[in-house]
């Protein structure tokens, strides 16, 4: 079983290396199991076809991302500092990470597309998880009573549409313009949800 996983772990790498050379479309099977030192049929034996492939590696990436948002929440001390260092985590990942940057500068109308495309299945994704943590939060009473869905919805849309729209009214690349933005907007919503207002 480990060997298995090692070989698994070695395709989606392979995966992964070729999609940011290439993109989604242009990475082959051909291409990806040579990277990896195995054939086509290892590669359908694991996922049965590249559609699988390559959800499995945008799956793998970002439950790397949200495990280290996972360990920024456990370590960071202070409600206000962890919803403060959470969301600057996530503003960060949408600006940086190599399946955004990447995929833009080689394959940028195969990025917009599969960014508008996916956005139902990446917000969608967003809203479960975010709805989570808000519903913990609640249950330990470390924030107020209210309903998360709205306030998950809200914030999982702002993250996607930072994602397709990096610049705007806000400069996120400024860090200093980016935390003073959580902390107005971010920090207050999360803590006391929409209905609420912010105390002065």
């Amino acid at each position: 079983m480990a060997t298995r996983d090692r070989l698994t772990e070695a395709i989606l790498d392979a995966a992964l290396v070729r999609i940011l050379q290439v993109g989604i479309r242009r990475a082959s099977l051909d291409d990806i199991a040579r990277r990896a030192g195995v054939n086509r049929v290892t590669i359908y034996r694991r996922f049965r076809a590249k559609e699988n492939l390559v959800d499995t590696v945008l799956q793998r990436e970002i439950r790397r991302v949200l495990a280290e948002l996972g360990t920024i929440m456990e370590t960071t001390p202070g409600l206000d500092a962890q919803i403060e260092e959470a969301s600057l985590f996530i503003i960060t990942q949408t600006r940086t990470h190599a399946l955004v940057t990447e995929l833009l500068r080689v394959v940028p109308e195969e990025a917009i597309e599969f960014y508008t495309v996916r956005g139902e299945e990446l917000v969608g994704l967003g809203i479960r998880y975010i709805e989570g943590i808000l519903r913990r939060s609640q249950k330990y009473g470390a924030i107020d009573s209210y309903d998360p869905r709205p306030v998950a919805e809200l914030l999982a849309r702002f993250a996607h549409s930072l994602l397709l729209t990096p610049r705007g009214g806000v400069d996120f690349a400024d860090e200093d313009a980016a935390r003073a933005f959580v902390r107005v907007a971010v920090v207050p919503i999360v803590k006391y949800g929409t209905g609420a207002r912010t105390p002065m």
